[in-house]
């Protein structure tokens, strides 16, 4: 049996090697390819940048011998019912929560009868199963981030560190990787007096306290899926709905007390901080729990 000194040298080498196979390719595209405004001009290698983190993860798996015993590639342990439903109903929601502390505190006038959403119910019914059907249809970019970041380096981190720490240096280096987009504005644009700094603190703290949430949803089913599902339909859902909610009727914008970065970060952000926060707090629980016992 290898000393704990080995095993955290082992765990460290495999941390170091997945980062760089997630991070080299995926910066490559993303500077390479770039369009100057957050996105990438080539649709197919822009297509394939939330598969490196899952690739880095399988080539590591192989390179450092460990196998796939510990992937989490199950459906999941009994009773994991509700945490897939979990997966859907959040990103779901989100977009709802977020456009009532939109129309409640940062919209100047109107409602959130007068937005694009409201306006049509046949529209907003089509865009909201239309995003839906989107993530299902993309869910393998959700598993290629999910395996990479949930189903390996978090566990990998946890053989050096609490899972709290864990959880809060993937979240950093989840939101790193996303580095050469949020540097030309991707996320939360560029119309902001601190640009690029606030786009990179923005998506830290966002990816930190997702990175709570897929977490516990990967730890209480032993399964990567529905962290996989619940990251794919925050990228799809979230943007298509809460958009609706940020227009009038007419298509054009609803005039705001701030600025467009501070708008989504005070309407989007505080479901996200509450929620990642539980996630933590019922982490910590757990692992209290089981150490007692």
């Amino acid at each position: 049996m290898p000393s704990k000194q080995a095993s955290k040298q082992g765990a460290l080498r495999g941390i170091l090697i997945y980062i760089i196979l997630a991070f080299v390719p995926a910066y490559a595209i993303c500077l390479g390819f770039s369009d100057g405004q957050g996105g990438v001009k080539n649709e197919f290698w822009g297509s394939t940048v939330m598969l490196y983190p899952a690739i880095a993860a399988f080539i590591t798996r192989l390179v450092t011998k460990e196998g796939f015993r510990s992937a989490k590639l199950g459906t999941g342990r009994k009773g994991s019912a509700k945490y897939y439903l979990a997966a859907v109903l959040y990103p779901l929601a989100l977009p709802f929560v977020s456009a009532l502390i939109l129309h409640l505190f940062i919209v100047k006038n109107g409602s959130i009868s007068d937005s694009a959403f409201a306006d049509s119910g046949t529209a907003a019914a089509s865009t909201l199963l239309f995003a839906f059907a989107s993530g299902i249809a993309m869910a393998l970019h959700g598993f290629g981030e999910e395996f990479g970041w949930r189903a390996y380096l978090t566990p990998k981190l946890e053989e050096l560190m609490p899972t709290p720490a864990a959880i809060v240096v993937t979240g950093i280096i989840w939101a790193l990787w996303h580095g050469p987009l949020l540097a030309y504005g991707y996320n939360f644009g560029r119309d902001y007096g601190f640009f690029p700094y606030g786009g990179f603190i923005a998506m830290i703290v966002m990816c930190i306290f997702w990175s709570a949430l897929l977490t516990w949803m990967t730890k209480r089913t032993d399964s990567v899926y529905p962290a996989a599902i619940c990251h794919i339909l925050i990228d799809t859902v979230l943007t298509g709905v809460y958009m609706l909610f940020k227009l009038k009727a007419d298509g054009t914008p609803f005039e705001c007390r701030l600025s467009e970065f501070w708008t989504v970060i005070l309407s989007v952000f505080p479901m996200i901080i509450v929620s990642g926060s539980a996630a933590m707090v019922l982490l910590c629980k757990s692992r209290k729990g089981a150490a007692a016992q």
